[in-house]
């Protein structure tokens, strides 16, 4: 059985954000690509975060966000 969740990659989530500025409504963008309102507005929430990946030239098809570990220092 396939998942139900769709996890939208970052080049996604920046088109989103474009297409909310323009004043498409959650409503419509979440039909548009198959994902649920409340993901959207999780985007829109996480607008400055999103857009700083972004320009930093984070790589546009991973599809989760990376998380930093409270214990880094250990890890390296």
């Amino acid at each position: 059985m396939a998942s139900k969740r769709k996890f939208l990659t970052l080049e996604e989530r920046v088109k989103v954000i474009s297409l909310l500025c323009k004043g498409h409504s959650c409503r419509r963008v979440a039909s548009d690509l198959g994902v649920g309102k409340t993901q959207i507005q999780s985007i829109l929430k996480r607008k400055h975060e999103i857009m700083d990946e972004f320009e930093e030239n984070v790589n546009c098809e991973s599809k989760r966000p990376k998380r930093e570990s409270e214990f880094a220092s250990v890890n390296d």
